[in-house]
């Protein structure tokens, strides 16, 4: 006879192994499937971060805005690139901005005093000592600017932040610049006549950077490059690039949008 006492135990022990077992394998699944399902969810947080399509909003939004608004400004500079005369131009400027990063700028300059905005060089001087009553401005020298005005497109593809001594941010664009203008010059000539005035067309490219202290007014400092064909003298008469020549001069300056 099978003893029911021991088949009641012997089932008891089976359906507790069976009950270990599925737990054990209950238990390793869930094992297994953390980490796939960490995994998942890092790859998700980090996509909200890396992801190409995510709204760079720090990137775009600008403290300071221009679309739309009319500047003004004034500006003075160095111009130290020609051999007989460096100038300090004065003027003035009036652009307006389709956007933040795109206007246009309408400016001149007055350079016609000299002996205060028109300098000798040292080797002007040196020409004028060596020379004495033989040297004669109208045929020993190049040009020399009266005035400019031209007009310009600005484009600021660049804008960001600086920390001054890290207590205070400064918001800053920079921007490249190019047109057309006009400058008048006082030209030499071949003979011993007095120079001549001359307006001739100019092409125009610049770099700057533009700091806002107010939302409304900015400080400014601007590189300027012109190109533009000089005078005729006997070493250059026949080649029109020996005739072109290229000033550059560097501007500090301030402007107030309205």
């Amino acid at each position: 006879m099978i003893d029911r006492s021991t088949e009641g135990s012997f089932m008891t022990t089976v359906k507790f192994k069976w009950s270990a077992i599925a737990v054990l394998v209950a238990a390793a699944t869930a094992l297994s499937a953390s980490p796939a399902a960490a995994q998942q969810a890092l790859d998700e947080e980090l996509e909200q971060y890396w992801t190409s399509e995510r709204d760079l909003r720090v990137l775009r939004d600008r403290l300071y805005d221009r679309e739309g608004r009319i500047g003004a400004g004034i500006y003075t500079g160095l111009m130290s690139s020609e051999p007989f005369y460096y100038y300090i131009p004065v003027g003035g400027r009036v652009s307006y901005h389709f956007s933040d990063q795109l206007g246009v700028e309408v400016g001149g300059a007055f350079m016609n005093a000299q002996g205060v905005l028109t300098r000798n060089t040292q080797l002007m001087d040196f020409l004028v000592a060596d020379r004495g009553e033989g040297f004669d401005a109208a045929t020993d020298t190049e040009d020399r600017f009266l005035w400019r005005a031209n007009a310009v497109v600005t484009w600021s593809p660049f804008y960001g932040k600086l920390a001054l001594l890290q207590r205070k941010l400064s918001h800053f664009d920079l921007n490249v610049a190019a047109g057309l203008g006009a400058v008048s010059v006082e030209r030499p000539n071949q003979t011993r006549d007095a120079a001549n005035t001359k307006l001739t067309v100019e092409g125009v490219l610049g770099v700057g950077a533009h700091f806002f202290v107010t939302p409304d007014l900015t400080v400014r400092l601007d590189g300027r490059g012109y190109i533009y064909r000089g005078a005729k003298f006997d070493h250059n008469e026949d080649s029109f690039f020996g005739q072109l020549r290229l000033p550059v001069e560097f501007l500090v300056g301030a402007s107030y949008h309205f």
